[in-house]
């Protein structure tokens, strides 16, 4: 009975981690297949680039804006949301709901004018859990002429705890 206790035990262990999650660093060139055949003529950018946590209470907050522009034309977004970088591949955490743009970037009916730049200031990932590792903010539109483009920007949270 032990024998067979101990079997299953080192089964689960084999198991749970072969199950882990292996954060890594992208290269640079390494992005979602979604973004490979489009245009990147959407700006994107984190401030700052390297996020350091804070702990509130129970909760951890890595604090950044995200900002997008948009030179080559005027532009309304049709998709946009953030991958995590792990098991060595870009991983979709989410497509964030259109209607969300207006509210967080404060454009009107997910258009960008050319030129004008629209930020989240507080666009902070939040956990209970503490770990870093990379992301990927995504955007995608269209132009008057029907051209789908893209922007795209990775950031890099770490466990470098500030308090």
């Amino acid at each position: 009975m032990k024998a067979i206790t101990l079997l299953l035990f080192l089964i689960l262990c084999t198991f749970s981690a072969k199950a882990q999650v292996e954060y890594g660093t992208p290269e640079e060139n390494q992005i979602p297949t979604r973004l490979k055949n489009l245009p990147r003529t959407i700006m994107v950018n984190h401030f700052p680039q390297e996020v350091d946590p804070i702990k509130i209470e129970n909760t951890y907050y890595w604090k950044h804006t995200t900002s997008i522009l948009c030179k080559k034309s005027d532009v309304t977004i049709v998709e946009y949301g953030a991958y995590l970088f792990y098991n060595n591949t870009w991983n979709l955490r989410k497509s964030y709901p259109l209607k969300e743009l207006d509210k967080t970037f404060g454009t009107e009916q997910e258009f960008l004018a050319q030129s004008e730049p629209y930020t989240w200031a507080k666009n902070y990932r939040t956990d209970e859990r503490f770990f870093g590792g990379w992301a990927l903010w995504y955007f995608i539109g269209k132009t008057a002429t029907g051209e789908l483009i893209c922007g795209y920007k990775t950031i890099n949270t770490t466990t470098n705890l500030l308090n």
